[in-house]
């Protein structure tokens, strides 16, 4: 670009072309602005879903283990070593007592699974001492303290105090496994 294209630009004298290119460039800029904005938008409102998610979950966690207390009994069904580190971790806890202990408490299925029947202070000091653990404890037993509080709140949650009468609770089961299919209902392979 000489001088005199330079002088003809800065007078504000366009070619069709210039200001089609001009143009093209302001909507791009303009866009890009409006679609960061709208990205700002979303990451805040994400944000604020969040710490209203962990707000929520802070506020409901006395209200879980007060309403776990008036539970007669909750199942946990999960693997034998899933147990046992559930148990590790509430083995110092004031009030705690190991349902191993009494007889008929701990049913084993197959697959090394059980079936442990608790009471609902169990599952009150279980949703104090997973919360504990999930926030103070190394990485792995956080995960799995963690695993443990959202298996035994979602029972929980179920729970209405002011029904006149007590629905039964589904069982806190923790096995993701995926079931595969028995022999019989295997599909066979297709000839493609």
């Amino acid at each position: 670009m000489g001088l005199a294209d330079f002088i003809r630009i800065a007078r504000g004298n366009l070619t069709p072309e210039e200001l089609a290119e001009r143009d093209a460039a302001a909507r791009a800029r303009r866009e890009q602005r409006e679609a960061e904005a709208a990205r700002q938008a979303a990451d805040a409102d994400a944000i604020t879903a969040q710490e209203v998610a962990l707000a929520t979950d802070r506020q409901r966690h006395p209200w879980r283990m007060e309403t776990a207390v008036g539970i007669g009994s909750v199942e946990l069904v999960c693997h034998a070593d899933t147990l046992d580190r559930l148990l590790v971790m509430l083995d110092r806890t004031i009030g705690w007592r190991n349902p191993k202990q009494d007889e008929g408490r701990v049913e084993k299925l197959d697959g090394h699974m059980v079936r442990v029947l608790l009471s609902g202070q169990q599952v009150s000091l279980i949703l104090f001492r997973t919360k504990e653990r999930a926030a103070n404890a190394w990485a792995g037993e956080a995960a799995l303290a963690r695993r443990f509080y959202r298996a035994f709140a979602s029972v929980v949650d179920q729970v209405d105090p002011d029904a006149p009468v007590a629905a039964a609770l589904p069982p806190v089961l923790l096995d993701d496994r995926v079931s595969a299919p028995a022999r019989d209902d295997e599909v066979p392979p297709s000839n493609q």
